[in-house]
């Protein structure tokens, strides 16, 4: 008895399980590539915007715009700081006269003065007006410092 030759339809349909599954990969790699570039490229993009031309690496890159290759100063100028107390005037610690204050600090990109809490405010405001009659830039005077509540005292208004 002879019986007809097998069909063999399980291994096709593996085979062609196995071709959709290795194309499908194919597809998904190919995508996966596609999206990575992309990101590195706007990545790249948001980076040259931000930082500029050059990235400070061994001397390679770009200057900045009409630097030539000069290094740029790391920090802007500071403003000049001074600290206004009953008895003087200090600027880094050091005592000074109001005239020496405001010929100090007439060329600096601003001025902040610190009155302490027994400055008298006539002497702030002398100052104040010295240094802007000076030509002194952005002049800010700040508030004196409160004394603590003790505790349990009402809030202030």
């Amino acid at each position: 008895m002879t019986q007809p030759p097998p069909t063999r339809p399980p291994a096709d349909r593996q085979f062609s399980r196995d071709v959709a599954k290795h194309i499908d990969r194919r597809q998904v790699r190919r995508r996966m590539t596609l999206w990575a570039a992309l990101l590195a490229l706007a990545s790249a993009a948001a980076l040259y915007l931000r930082c500029g031309g050059g990235f400070g690496l061994l001397g390679i890159g770009g200057a900045g715009e009409g630097e030539g290759g000069a290094p740029r100063a790391l920090t802007e100028p500071q403003r000049c700081v001074i600290h206004v107390s009953a008895g003087s005037m200090t600027i880094a610690g050091k005592a000074i006269s109001r005239d020496e204050a405001v010929a100090t600090c007439k060329a600096s990109p601003g001025v902040d003065v610190f009155p302490t809490g027994d400055a008298r405010h006539g002497d702030v405001e002398e100052l104040r007006a010295a240094l802007e009659a000076a030509g002194a830039r952005a002049v800010v005077v700040h508030p004196p410092p409160r004394a603590p509540r003790p505790p349990g005292a009402p809030p202030r208004n």
